[in-house]
């Protein structure tokens, strides 16, 4: 069984304006949800997984959950006809069927509960971990967001436990930011652009219950190229993380004949880090310098 957070955003078309509290309303009531048809997560939906829906910006709230009576599915025209109420908004490829659906009374503020979701490794841009359309998160967190887990002391403790370097943790969670607001004045070296799709850029890209720090495409070489931020972590861990990343990239998102390539962003190259990536020549490591200058105030 996965587990599954479906972000819920509104939009307006054709001069109309549908929230995503009404969108939301609908399709429960619809017991059917529309998937596009790039949607990373869409082939792993399957029959009696479960699902939270997030409404995003400006409610910020799990607002219900549901299950999956079905497996992600093609519409035919009936299923158009029947679920998408005569507006291009809910007009979709795909779908799945929903049962046991719960509509809350009163929604949960994410914010509430990003300090106890672990599959939000940035806790101050929290954020950037709903901007696509679906999320699968491990069953510890989807246990917290419908409020049937509590976290340990202990928990909490083993979650850290790759964590070398609070202090470059700190820093390296408002790098990401700075590279993401940056991105074009960056010299990567080769001409990289964010890998984007309909619901999604590639910042902290859903990689199963993963998250991957930036997605981008080689422009020239049509190479795809995965980065992530050492932050604080050891240098097998986060050599470890790159190589699942890559993985798990060429087998659900690189096409045929597209290669798969890393980078790894750290404060600076030590020993281990040094010998985990000799023979790896997909591989490659960037340092960065943060440079603090004062200036006079006035005349």
């Amino acid at each position: 069984m996965n587990y599954w957070v479906f972000v819920v955003k509104g939009r307006k078309i054709d001069g109309e304006t549908l929230t995503s509290e009404a969108v939301f309303k609908q399709r429960m009531k619809d017991g059917f949800w529309g998937i596009n048809k790039n949607t990373p997560n869409r082939k792993s939906l399957t029959k009696g997984d479960k699902m939270v829906c997030y409404l995003a910006i400006p409610t910020k709230a799990f607002a219900g959950n549901a299950s999956f009576a079905s497996s992600c599915f093609k519409l035919n025209d009936s299923h158009w006809k029947k679920y998408g109420h005569g507006k291009q908004y809910y007009m979709s490829d795909y779908g799945v069927l929903l049962e046991e659906v719960d509509t809350w009374n009163n929604p949960k503020s994410v914010e509430e509960l990003v300090p106890h979701l672990e599959f939000i490794e940035n806790k101050e841009f929290w954020f950037s971990y709903f901007q696509g359309g679906i999320r699968q998160v491990a069953e510890n967190d989807f246990k917290t967001i419908l409020g049937e887990r509590n976290t340990s002391l202990l928990e909490q403790i083993g979650a850290a436990k790759d964590i070398e370097s609070q202090s470059e943790f700190a820093l390296e969670t408002h790098l990401e930011e700075f590279i993401y607001r940056n991105w074009t004045r960056i010299n990567w070296g080769a001409a990289l652009e964010l890998y984007t799709t309909d619901e999604q850029d590639g910042r902290q890209f859903p990689a199963g219950t993963w998250s991957i720090d930036f997605l981008a495409v080689d422009k020239e070489r049509n190479d795809l190229v995965v980065i992530e931020l050492k932050r604080g972590k050891t240098s097998d861990s986060t050599v470890g993380q790159l190589l699942r990343y890559i993985n798990w990239t060429k087998e659900n998102i690189a096409e045929r004949g597209q290669s798969v390539t890393g980078i790894i962003i750290a404060k600076d190259i030590d020993e281990a880090l040094n010998y985990a990536i000799r023979d790896l020549g997909y591989v490659k490591v960037k340092t960065y310098k943060v440079d603090f200058e004062l200036l006079s105030f006035g005349s």
